[in-house]
C-alpha cells in the first residue's frame, strides 16, 4: 500500500484544518476550521474535537456550531493576533472630468 501525499494541504495548519472539518462533518466548511487553526493551539482543538465526538445526546449536524460556541472559551495563541495583516487604504481612482469651479464648467 502507498500513500500519496494531498497536494493541497501544504502546511500544518491546513492538515489540522482538514481533520477537524472531517470529524465534525463539515468539510465545506474548511476555511472557517483553516481560520480556527491559525489562531488557537493544536492541542486544545483537538482535545475540544474529542469532547465533542464523545458527546452521546449530540445530533451530528449540530457538532460543528457546538465546536464554535465552546471554541469561545479556549484562549488564543499570543502570536494569532501579531500575525494580522494591517488593511490598506482603497486608491481612488482618477476622474476624467474637469473639475467644477462655483458651479461653472472649468
Amino acid at each position: 500500500m502507498r500513500l500519496t501525499p494531498d497536494t493541497k494541504l501544504h502546511s500544518r495548519e491546513h492538515v489540522l484544518a482538514d481533520d477537524l472539518a472531517g470529524m465534525m462533518g463539515e468539510p465545506k466548511r474548511f476555511a472557517a476550521y483553516l481560520g480556527i487553526a491559525k489562531r488557537y493551539y493544536e492541542s486544545d482543538l483537538r482535545a475540544l474535537a474529542r469532547r465533542v465526538l464523545e458527546k452521546d445526546n449530540l445530533p451530528s449536524d449540530a457538532r460543528g456550531k457546538y465546536f464554535f460556541a465552546v471554541l469561545r472559551t479556549l484562549p488564543a495563541t499570543p502570536e494569532a493576533h501579531k500575525k494580522r495583516r494591517p488593511v490598506k487604504k482603497k486608491r481612488r481612482a482618477k476622474s476624467s472630468k474637469p473639475k467644477k469651479q462655483n458651479g461653472k464648467d472649468a
